[in-house]
Parts: structure tokens; sequence; C-alpha cells
């Protein structure tokens, strides 16, 4: 057998991939009261300082005019 020409022999195989992928999405959102009653006097304060502050412009503007 001449070293140029080799045989290559072909092999059959069978590939098994598989892929699985477990996703486990667990979203949990805790609310204590205290953080609400927080949450409703910071909305409250910000609400009372913006009048407070509207109502001392439209002195001021008054009393220019």
């Amino acid at each position: 057998m001449p070293k140029g020409s080799q045989e290559t022999k072909s092999h059959t195989t069978t590939n098994n991939n598989k892929n699985t992928v477990h996703v486990n999405n667990n979203f949990n959102l805790t609310i204590n009261l205290g953080d609400s009653l927080n949450l409703l006097a910071l909305i409250g304060g910000i609400y009372l300082i913006r009048t407070l502050f509207k109502r001392c412009n439209q002195k001021q503007q008054q009393e220019k005019m």
C-alpha cells in the first residue's frame, strides 16, 4: 500500500445531547406596615411643604402689586 493513498474510515456516531434548563423564578415582595406609614408621611410632608410654599409666593406677589 503506497503512502499517498490512505483510506479514511467513516464512523457513524450518534450524539445524544440533552440540554435541560430548569429556571425557578421566585419573586417575593414583603411590605411592612411601618414602611408604608413612613412612605405616606413622606408624601404628605412633601405635599404640605409645597402648598405652604405656594401660599407664601402668592402673598408676596399680592404685596408687590
